[in-house]
């Protein structure tokens, strides 16, 4: 699962991003504080998503804004965070979130915890934002999103066995309105990632 992720210092770097990309458009991007930023579950973030639904591939303007991590339980009081990319398409609570409201969450890293409670961080081992895949939807007017996650791969196994689907640099707009490359992302196998034990300052890859 992926419970929490921060930012540190990416605001120029998300901005250059965008800018790069030919299909991807500056649309209403917030401002962001630099140093570093936990995100949790229920506070807001930023993320990458079309102005609308699709019109046809490549139409739509690509931007980014502010949304609320977590959808509403409808069982109890607590917050979808996570979503699995196996069963997602079947589920009612995400079926047409996915369907149609893809989004990418850009992140400097994240962290996950193992069976004996010991923090690491997950980064792109070539430095950079990761981006991880999600979708959203409104509740109330108020836009939330949750993140997509599949099988461990040999970089994270050893700590947990589950951890967010992954975006390419040049696949933003393709993840987020090409309904025919949606089964391939939601089940290749996810790149390597770099990883640092928090407490003890120890850094290594998993092989």
């Amino acid at each position: 699962m992926c419970c929490r992720y921060y930012y540190e210092d990416f605001e120029i770097e998300l901005r250059e991003l965008m800018k790069a990309e030919m299909v991807v458009k500056l649309s209403g991007l917030p401002s962001m504080e630099s140093g570093k930023r936990d995100i949790c579950p229920s506070q807001s973030a930023v993320v990458i998503h079309s102005d609308s639904r699709r019109k046809g591939f490549g139409d739509s303007v690509i931007g980014a804004s502010e949304m609320k991590w977590g959808f509403s339980n409808p069982v109890n009081k607590g917050l979808i965070i996570n979503a699995r990319a196996e069963t997602a398409r079947e589920k009612k609570t995400f079926a047409d979130s996915i369907a149609v409201r893809r989004c990418v969450i850009p992140a400097s890293g994240f962290y996950e915890w193992d069976r004996h409670r010991a923090k690491y961080r997950f980064t792109s081992p070539e430095g950079g934002l990761l981006l991880l895949a999600g979708f959203y939807r409104e509740e109330q007017g108020v836009p939330r999103y949750t993140i997509l996650t599949t099988e461990a791969n040999g970089s994270m196994i050893k700590v947990h066995d589950r951890m967010p689907v992954m975006i390419g640099r040049n696949e933003i707009r393709p993840w987020i309105e090409d309904d025919a490359r949606l089964p391939d992302f939601l089940s290749r196998e996810q790149v390597p990632l770099a990883c640092d034990q928090e407490s003890g300052q120890i850094s290594f890859m998993f092989e």
